[in-house]
């Protein structure tokens, strides 16, 4: 009489696979999320980059403040999450800025990545996402 199920060596076989598949399978999910949370931070930093431009003409100066500028542009208040961190740099003579988003969580998080844009809309950064074309 014969038993009816799976060996040892079977069961095995299948967990081995299974294993070599999500190991093939999870960098580039993870690559995948880092690009979408890429996007919202391009999105946000130039949202920044439109209200210093609508600040910069009623006022004749760049500001550091991302409070201020949710008074010119409501919509700045909703970039900022739990994903990325938004700062911005201005000049002495408030004549240029530097917005950044720095990465706060997620699989890039510790090493700092950042995104950032220019008043004249130059982009750099060091987060994977990142290209020249925006």
């Amino acid at each position: 009489m014969r038993k009816k199920g799976f060996t040892l060596i079977e069961l095995i076989t299948v967990i081995i696979i299974i294993a070599i598949l999500v190991a093939l399978a999870l960098p580039q999910y993870t690559r995948l999320i880092e690009r979408g949370q890429g996007s919202a931070a391009r999105s946000g930093l130039d949202s920044i980059r439109k209200a210093e431009g609508m600040y910069f003409a009623l006022n004749a100066e760049y500001t550091t403040d991302l409070n201020l500028l949710t008074t010119e542009v409501p919509e700045i208040a909703r970039i900022t999450n739990e994903n990325w961190s938004y700062a911005i740099n201005s000049t002495a003579v408030n004549a240029n800025f530097v917005a950044t988003a720095t990465r706060l969580k997620g699989a890039y998080s510790s090493t700092k990545q950042y995104l950032n844009i220019t008043n004249e809309g130059v982009v750099g950064g060091s987060h994977p996402s990142f290209s020249n074309s925006w």
